[in-house]
């Protein structure tokens, strides 16, 4: 629902049938390796470097910004602020 009240669906040109969730870090990195999307979202630093040379898109989004990064790994605050919703 978040995603919908951001607008992401909308003006972010994401589809709403091809976003997955995963409540355990495990399982999210687990499931990300194996579908192999073109984007995936994390809050997790360990997780986005672990999947750095497997996905071609990441987007990290946390307040903080990542130390070390690979050239696949964009950064933001917020999704809105990614998607220019904000």
């Amino acid at each position: 629902m978040a995603l919908t009240d951001a607008g992401i669906f909308t003006s972010g040109g994401l589809v709403k049938d091809k976003v997955l969730f995963c409540s355990t870090e495990n399982g999210r990195s687990s499931f990300v390796r194996q579908l192999e999307p073109d984007w995936h979202i994390e809050s997790n630093p360990e997780i986005i470097f672990q999947l750095a040379r497997f996905i071609k898109y990441q987007l990290y989004v946390s307040a903080s910004k990542l130390e070390r990064t690979a050239s696949n790994v964009f950064s933001s605050p917020s999704l809105e602020n990614f998607f220019g919703c904000a």
